[in-house]
């Protein structure tokens, strides 16, 4: 079976499914872990970007005859059923790595990861330990370098009040720093600085709250379930400013009909995944479209998707695929095969920025105005704001 159910931590709704197409070699096994269901930031496309690359892989011949086997680990957005998630897969040694999808909870699990040598290939970096740790090589700069790119494209608009809400958890401290240094530089002022809770379902007050004062723009930094809410909410107050988010769980068809209400800013650190001008973007939809219809089309599912790719590229490389055979492989990647969805990338030295595990500086912006989104392909790089242009 080409993918496994995890059991201590759940399953993800696909159960288990043969995603082998037929190949019979000694199976190489990778993991995914992520908040697939439970909570309001649950993401299942995490799974199903991953399903659509294994399943890719195998329908290509595999890994020289060896199909790649998935064990999906859902943590369901609680600490403890991440650290169960972790203590199953890190206890087995046949699984060489933790590839795509993204887990919360890393920094709390850090010395057991680092224990069992486990590298962890294109993961979407939310956590401490995805920014700094030796053992993360990560595709893209997340929040640190989205929320910087978009607090950047928000002064670049000619705003100078803006609103801002994040939320009231501790780990919302990086994204207020982030986007707060931007707008101090700049000279812009935050009028409204509004903290909510994870478990607001009732966005009114909040969207009143923020608007006060009309401000140039309102930046909205919480979760995804809750920034579509709030778009109608932030409308239905008569404001008709931009409003600026984080569009990493959004569809092209859902951001269109968020900003039929008014002009919107979203920002993204990989090309829109609806996007089919490069190679990977091209072949990540082709993927979707034929194993699996019903996931997502967004940058959560093509970064999943992307980070087993990678494993893939560097499995077929080494004559022994284990766990030390992986880590030290993936420490000499000069030049990594990300299809044109990124600048090139260099996992063989430190990063460049602040943050030693992120390897990409580069950020964009969709715009949305009437309801029509507008990309300009253009990349830009973190602190500097320089036009990037991608490896292909």
């Amino acid at each position: 079976m080409a993918l496994a159910a995890c059991g201590s931590g759940g399953s993800d709704d696909g159960g288990s499914a043969d995603l082998a197409s037929g190949l019979t070699g000694e199976p190489i096994r990778i993991a995914s872990i992520a908040g697939m269901s439970g909570g309001v930031s649950s993401n299942p496309e995490y799974a199903a970007g991953a399903r659509a690359a294994v399943r890719g892989v195998n329908e290509a011949g595999g890994i020289d005859g060896r199909p790649l086997e998935l064990k999906l680990c859902d943590n369901h957005q609680n600490g403890t059923d991440s650290a169960n998630c972790f203590r199953e897969i890190l206890g087995d040694d046949s699984i060489v790595a933790i590839a795509g999808a993204s887990d919360n909870y890393h920094d709390a699990s850090k010395a057991q990861i680092e224990a069992a040598k486990m590298p962890l290939i294109g993961q979407y970096p939310v956590s401490k330990f995805d920014l700094t740790n030796p053992l993360a090589f990560n595709v893209n700069g997340a929040v640190v370098v989205g929320f910087h790119g978009l607090a950047r494209d928000v002064v670049s608009s000619g705003a100078k009040r803006v609103g801002l809400v994040t939320l009231d958890i501790p780990t919302a401290d990086v994204i207020r720093k982030t986007v707060g240094d931007v707008f101090t530089e700049a000279g812009i002022e935050v009028v409204n600085n509004v903290q909510l809770a994870p478990s607001t379902a009732d966005l009114s007050a909040p969207a009143q709250q923020v608007t006060q004062g009309d401000p140039d723009a309102v930046v909205w930094l919480t979760f995804a379930a809750q920034t579509s809410v709030a778009v109608k909410a932030l409308r239905s107050t008569g404001y008709e400013g931009t409003v600026a988010f984080a569009g990493s769980a959004f569809e092209k068809s859902q951001i269109e009909e968020m900003g039929a209400g008014g002009p919107l800013t979203v920002g993204l650190v990989l090309p829109p995944a609806w996007d089919t001008s490069t190679p990977y973007g091209k072949q990540f939809n082709e993927d979707m479209k034929a194993y699996e219809p019903d996931g997502k089309i967004d940058e959560l599912s093509m970064n999943s998707w992307l980070g087993i790719k990678i494993f893939a590229q560097l499995a077929a490389t080494l004559p022994t695929v284990d766990r030390a055979s992986v880590l030290a492989g993936i420490q000499k990647m000069s030049d990594v095969d990300t299809g044109g969805l990124t600048p090139a990338i260099d996992f063989s030295k430190p990063s460049s920025l602040p943050y030693a595990a992120i390897y990409n500086p580069a950020y964009t912006t969709v715009h949305v105005k009437d309801g029509k989104v507008d990309w300009t392909g253009k990349f830009y790089e973190f602190g500097t704001g320089k036009e990037l242009t991608t490896a292909s």
